[in-house]
């Protein structure tokens, strides 16, 4: 046919053609799924999860202005009034920022060497900044507090003996204290960095780094492409880092409860826990008061960050540094890795050196080899208390962890694979306490639970519901990017050969979100096993748990060889609950492949 013929029928009119011959479609048109049995119930578990997330925070904010249903702003009055809340808000302020500070810059230090550099040294490298994650912050907090004491600390008594030995000196005490600010201010940056450190070495994974490469070829030194052309392009991942570290350092409730109090340091965190536990009748009002402080505080830092990336003119690259040539330090980098190694030297291997040796020598004093033994340890497992928390510690990090990656997990596949309104908001608040400290969530389980109508104060229940809700964002995160690498179409495959979405879920999309799933539950159990946070205000002598006996023995007064021993005990229940997890999976998964090949 010729194109002038081709032109003319399309010119001529439908009514002189022949008749319309209706055309199937090519596929079916989209219809509105009928909810599912296992649809309906995992969207009433999300609405459940979000209450319980969402209404001791309206608790929290009503408290401010609403309390016996009555309009007032005696809370406000309350906070205002606190003696010593300059010096609180200031304390508070000098660490978190001074932390935060050196943390970014430590943790992108070592980020730049490990992805840009030659100074990289293996898996070693990948795991040395975050390695410290599987360190309670209480057992960080005792550690250094055997290691810097001004008497009794190792590291006085080593540089006390050789100053005193080699150079002539009389030193008594010191020069070192573990209740001072630069110590308060350097374990608080040991437990920043992580956070630092895996936001920004992600963006540096993610940028191609070929402008960095031309930038260097026309002559800019490795300094000059740092500053000109790397910092700048990382601006969203340093922001992300900075709020995600000042976050935790408003969270933090361990170090300064054992090193920065003693010191007469005030933190907020510490003074919300004493305002409901250590004063009688409790000050609700000014608890809740500084609480609200602490989220306007972030809420604003929040607020600048958006404000900033949105403004500003962020390189945008595509492509992955990842191939890139690393940059040659030369002499450097003997010094690079010696930073790092020094890194792990002061975050793990000094406090559990200080803890294992206190435990072993049954006191805390000079190492006597004769007396070297397992008492301690023994001691912790034999004393009724102990053994309660422990056995009450465990089973809350194993239900906390299963049960919230379940939910997650089920959240994740609605989100991603069944989307719907009520998937999306309970997939943003699943996300919420993951902005909120910790302690700020416990304040608000109080004032939800404790009293009226429910009165679970000090239950099993009543903290399990608040490891719950500070639990959820690692669950909700790991869960979707799970659920995310899961391909749409077997799971359609296995709804037209006649599966349910319930057997979809177990059968398909479970065990492919495992690997996800089972990092997301390691790091949740390691989080529960020596909470201090949350526990500090919900659990009770009725219903112990690690994190709060291990204050209970610190402000009680009671042995460091016990408090040592019980801190050590829990972070090798952490490593070992990590070991065995990620080797389980790691073997399934190898299983897996070689049944499917």
């Amino acid at each position: 046919m010729s194109e002038n013929s081709v032109i003319d029928a399309e010119r001529t009119p439908a009514s002189a053609g022949p008749p319309d011959v209706p055309v199937r479609p090519l596929s079916a048109p989209r219809r509105k799924a009928s909810p599912t049995v296992f649809r309906l119930v995992v969207l009433l578990v999300a609405a459940g999860v979000a209450l319980l997330i969402g209404y001791p925070l309206v608790r929290i904010v009503l408290g401010l202005v609403w309390v016996d249903g009555t309009l007032t702003f005696s809370a406000v009055s309350e906070t205002l009034a606190l003696p010593g809340l300059g010096d609180t808000l200031l304390d508070t302020f000098i660490v978190t920022g001074s932390s935060v500070t050196l943390a970014l810059v430590i943790g992108s230090a070592f980020a730049w060497l490990n992805e840009r550099t030659d100074a990289r040294m293996g898996v070693l490298t990948d795991v040395l900044p975050v390695v410290n994650f599987l360190m309670p912050g209480i057992a960080t907090a005792v550690g250094w507090l055997l290691l810097m004491s001004s008497d009794a600390g190792y590291v006085n008594k080593v540089i006390r003996a050789v100053a005193n030995g080699v150079f002539g000196a009389n030193l008594t005490s010191g020069p070192f204290s573990a209740n001072s600010w630069y110590t308060v201010i350097g374990v608080y940056t040991l437990t920043l960095v992580p956070f630092v450190y895996l936001v920004v070495s992600a963006g540096l994974r993610n940028l191609d780094s070929r402008l960095e490469e031309q930038s260097r070829m026309c002559g800019a030194g490795v300094f000059t492409t740092l500053v000109r052309v790397t910092l700048p392009a990382l601006r969203p991942s340093l922001l992300s880092a900075a709020f995600l570290a000042v976050w935790f350092g408003f969270a933090v409730f361990s170090v300064p409860v054992v090193l920065a109090e003693p010191a007469g340091i005030q933190m907020l965190s510490v003074e919300i826990v004493h305002l409901l536990t250590s004063s009688y009748p409790p000050q609700t009002g000014a608890a809740i008061g500084l609480s609200s402080l602490e989220l306007v505080v972030l809420g604003v830092i929040w607020l600048l960050q958006q404000r900033s990336l949105r403004g500003g003119r962020t390189a945008v690259m595509g492509g992955k540094g990842s191939g890139t040539e690393r940059i040659p330090l030369g002499r450097l980098r003997g010094m690079a890795r010696a930073a790092m190694l020094l890194y792990l030297f002061c975050a793990v291997l000094l406090p559990v050196g200080a803890l294992t040796l206190v435990t072993l020598n049954g006191y805390w004093g000079n190492p006597s080899w004769e007396n070297f033994g397992l008492g301690s340890f023994w001691s912790i497992l034999t004393d009724p208390a102990n053994q309660q928390a422990i056995v009450n510690s465990l089973l809350f990090a194993l239900v906390t962890a299963t049960v919230a990656v379940v939910i997650g997990g089920g959240i994740a596949w609605l989100s991603v694979h069944s989307p719907g309104t009520v998937a999306k908001a309970a997939a943003a608040v699943s996300k919420v306490p993951a902005a909120i400290p910790p302690v700020v969530v416990a304040v608000g389980m109080v004032l939800a639970f404790a009293g009226e109508p429910f009165f679970l104060g000090g239950t099993a229940l009543i903290l399990l519901m608040g490891f719950l809700v500070v639990a959820m964002p690692e669950a909700s995160i790991t869960s979707e990017a799970a659920a995310g690498q899961v391909g749409k179409e077997l799971g359609q495959a296995s709804s037209l050969s006649g599966a349910s979405q319930g057997r979809t879920f177990r059968s398909v999309y479970l065990p492919l979100m495992l690997p996800g799933l089972a990092a997301g539950w390691t790091l949740i159990f390691v989080r529960i096993m020596a909470d201090v946070e949350a526990s500090a205000l919900l659990a009770s002598t009725g219903t112990p748990v690690i994190g709060f006996q291990l204050l209970a023995i610190f402000e009680g007064g009671g042995g460091y060889a016990e408090l040592a021993a019980l801190a050590l005990f829990v972070s090798l229940v952490s490593m070992v609950m990590v070991a065995v997890v990620l080797s389980a999976t790691s073997m399934w998964q190898a299983r897996r492949n070689r049944q499917q090949s």
